[in-house]
């Protein structure tokens, strides 16, 4: 039952199998009631590698530590090559009116950005902290908004950036020599958190964030491309200043954005003195030359000037879609692997990549760790965000990476991490050193297998099963095993949310080998254990799954204010899930890409009685069928004071007055950032809240339709339901496609449908099961062309009527 119901789930999310003509249902689109074969072999006695912690990384202006599990945070981004530590003003540069502004902090306080990083990891358990120093020759002297062409630097817009500044460091900056000194701002950093080996103190030093755009982002300050012999003399002197003060900080350079730049620095300009470069030393790529570079400088000095060879890598293929997307992790790894983008098609002598890179750090620069401190896939919005970024993770374990950091605060690929380090929400964590796993075929499943150094008696394994309509029975052979194990659990994500559930408890585990079944379009992490009591007590997702009930507005205009904004009632708010948006965001310019920026307010009252106003940010992009999700999970933000004194802190709270109103408050686009005159509107069409109960605590909702409002209820934790309703000749209603008579019309009733026909003589009407499909179950599912008897086609008219594809089953597909 559960890889039926997974496979239509997964129909749900990716939107296969829809399509079939509206005037009917074509048979050959039954849905399929069986998934696929796949041995998974783990070696227990093969070669073990120890896994670096830091790959489990976020960005910190990306991804909420709050939603993640993490083990190192980076500081970086464009904002912060033009960030002046002196009074924290930095600069947007292209990515928004190259403004000049108070986006990181509002704080006066010297180096107030890397005080609140320090806190925040503090906070959430972070151990490593990674912070940029800025290299690109000028930060924003003021934050008076946006910096025009005339006001390029050098200009009073801008402070020029000394690295090193040979006299004594002020113990507090002067914000009136126009200067920005680099070393003092180490030295300031040390003074107030502690060196690199301090629990407060900044452990990594990137040496500012991909040079080679420069140019590009930053115009307005650096706006010739940089060179090799920039790059290398800034880099050099850096590093420098950083190990005179903090010998143990680790230096993370050059922070290069993607394989152009790995290979020549620059896509075009001073080819020629790449060309020259190279030929001259016999390099490969440029990679060669910057570690061949930072080796002789470090020899000279006497000194390591490079720890850690950081790039960052977006994926090419994976823009192009979820299918692209599953495989797109493969070209960094797998020899012979051809992706479906240009790098596919003229780039194949450097893939896999990341074996090239270590080639490169062998050959020219021995001992260098690598680190990716920026990296994205693509897919937050599916499971197959969260199946690359799991594949990619077990990749970086595998290829000895030291440092990795997600550039992304997307659900699911956030989830993917989370996966490794809370599987069970109570800390339960991927093993800390891997060990060899294999599947049969790549392209349909990856894993990866891990234990504790010195500790077999759990071994957890990342399975992804890639396959987007079927669910995967998977063997999990462990080979070469020197102890019995006895029981396994299955974490898993899929379907049509981000959260892992623990989806089965396998107690029979026999010669080692466990059977898995994994829903399709799923990744999952099998914990396995050599006790049998490992996973007593616990309870499958089926078995705690909750009750939701959703409230539809449809009537935006009856619910907007005399200001514009949308006031969505709340019923329930202790009971409050999350907040679904429907509508458009159109361009008055015509620009080719705009979003606008937006927030759920509220007034809030704590657990304590205290009350207070609050939001939830979300974002819109240009598009006529585009929607957030906004979640509640019983706490909320409150926020005191302003500028230096602002404090934000999560308190237990819910909405206190009964109602939100959704506000937009900024907006960007294509035209716009020309300074043409570009109205980003938002207009809603329909808003849904959704409300959740434990089993048998939701209240008792009847469809109806007021003013504006839908409302539905529904009994499980993946759907809410509107029923279609007509009386049969008994004068008893039938709610066709209610197949298991439970009041609703949900995925079940396309199981039962399915395994009353696969197999009869357990699921028939007089089948054996005590689920089985009952004479009045089979009036109901007879929703498809009505009369015909129930047929597979009744199965994939409720698949269609779940994605609104078809509106209502009165018995006749319409």
């Amino acid at each position: 039952m559960k890889k039926t119901a997974a496979f239509i789930a997964a129909c749900v999310v990716s939107g296969c199998a829809v399509t079939a003509p509206m005037s009917g249902v074509n048979s050959n689109l039954a849905l399929a009631a069986d998934g696929y074969d796949m041995n998974i072999t783990v070696d227990l006695k093969g070669e073990r590698k120890e896994i670096s912690p830091l790959i489990y990384g976020v960005n910190q202006y990306t991804s909420p530590l709050k939603d993640v599990r993490a083990n190192a945070v980076r500081q970086g981004g464009n904002r912060m090559t033009a960030y002046n530590w002196e009074t924290n003003a930095s600069n947007a540069g292209s990515d928004w009116k190259h403004s000049s502004d108070t986006n990181l902090s509002e704080s006066d306080d010297p180096a107030d950005c890397v005080q609140v990083l320090s806190k925040d990891a503090a906070k959430y358990g972070v151990g490593y902290k990674l912070t940029t120093l800025q290299l690109a020759g000028y930060v924003s002297a003021d934050k008076a908004g946006p910096v025009s062409e005339e006001e390029k630097a050098p200009s009073k817009r801008w402070n020029k950036v000394v690295l090193t500044k040979d006299a004594p460091f002020a113990d507090t900056p002067d914000l009136t020599d126009g200067v920005v000194y680099m070393d003092e701002y180490v030295n300031y950093i040390i003074k107030k958190l502690g060196d690199s080996g301090s629990e407060t103190g900044i452990q990594g030093y990137s040496l500012d964030n991909e040079p080679v755009l420069w140019n590009e982002t930053h115009s307005r300050m650096h706006p010739d491309p940089v060179t090799i012999e920039e790059l290398s003399t800034k880099s050099i002197e850096m590093a420098k200043a950083v190990k005179k003060l903090d010998p143990n900080a680790e230096i993370f350079g050059p922070a290069l954005y993607g394989y152009t730049a790995f290979d020549h620095l620059d896509d075009d300009d001073f080819h020629d003195e790449w060309e020259t470069v190279k030929a001259e030393n016999n390099y490969h790529w440029y990679l060669d030359c910057y570690l061949d570079q930072m080796k002789k400088a470090s020899e000279e000095s006497g000194t390591r000037l490079l720890d850690v060879l950081d790039i960052h890598y977006y994926s090419e293929s994976a823009r192009k879609g979820i299918d692209d997307r599953l495989q797109s992790v493969r070209t960094l790894y797998e020899e012979g692997f051809v992706e479906n983008s240009w790098i596919g098609q003229w780039c194949m002598e450097n893939v896999p990549i990341l074996p090239t890179v270590k080639k490169s750090i062998d050959k020219y620069y021995p001992g260098t760790k690598l680190a990716i401190s920026e990296y994205n896939f693509g897919g937050g919005d599916n499971a197959s965000g969260t199946i690359a970024q799991a594949e990619a993770l077990g990749c970086y374990a595998d290829q000895g990476v030291y440092f990795a950091t997600l550039w992304g605060g997307e659900p699911f690929i956030m989830a993917g991490i989370n996966l490794y380090t809370n599987y069970d929400g109570k800390g339960g964590c991927f093993g800390d050193t891997l060990i060899p796993a294999a599947t049969e075929d790549v392209s349909k499943s990856s894993t990866y297998a891990a234990v504790n150094a010195e500790d077999d008696s759990k071994v957890t394994v990342m399975v992804t099963n890639k396959d987007q309509a079927n669910s995967e029975n998977a063997v999990i052979d462990l080979k070469n095993a020197a102890k019995d194990y006895k029981s396994a659990a299955v974490y898993a994500i899929f379907g049509t949310d981000e959260q892992i559930k623990l989806i089965d408890i396998v107690k029979d585990v026999k010669d080692n080998k466990v059977n898995v079944e994994l829903p399709a379009f799923s990744a999952a992490m099998v914990v396995v254990s050599d006790k049998a009591d490992a996973f007593d007590g616990l309870k499958t997702y089926y078995e705690t799954r909750k009750d939701t009930v959703t409230k539809e507005y449809t009537d935006i205009e009856s619910l907007t204010n005399d200001k514009g904004f949308v006031v969505v009632p709340i019923e329930d708010a202790k009971h409050l899930s999350k907040i679904i948006i429907n509508g458009s965001v159109t361009s008055s310019a015509g620009s080719s890409w705009g979003t606008a920026g937006c927030a759920v307010c509220m007034n809030a009252v704590s657990k304590d009685g205290e009350g207070f106003w609050t939001y939830k940010d979300y974002s819109l992009s240009l598009g006529s069928n585009v929607s957030a999700i906004v979640k509640f999970d019983g706490t909320l933000t409150k926020t005191t004071g302003e500028g230096a004194d602002k404090v934000s802190e999560d308190l237990e709270a819910t909405i206190a007055d009964g109602k939100i109103e959704l506000q937009k408050w900024w907006d960007a686009s294509e035209k716009g950032e020309a300074s043409v005159d570009d109205k980003i509107e938002v207009k809603y069409s329909g808003i849904q809240v959704v409300y959740e109960y434990e089993q048998g605590e939701a209240p008792a909702v009847t469809t109806t339709t007021t003013t504006g409002t839908t409302t539905t209820s529904a009994t499980t934790s993946t759907s809410t339901v509107t029923t279609s309703s007509a009386t049969s000749d008994g004068g008893e209603k039938t709610v066709y496609g209610d197949a298991n008579c439970d009041g609703m019309i949900d995925l079940a009733d396309a199981v039962i449908i399915m395994q009353s026909l696969a197999n009869p003589n357990k699921y028939g009407k007089n089948g054996t099961d005590e689920h089985h499909i009952t004479d009045k179950g089979l009036v109901n599912a007879d929703c498809c062309n009505a009369g015909d008897g129930v047929t597979t086609n009744d199965a994939l008219a409720i698949q269609l009527y779940k994605l609104n594809v078809i509106k209502t089953l009165p018995g006749e597909i319409k």
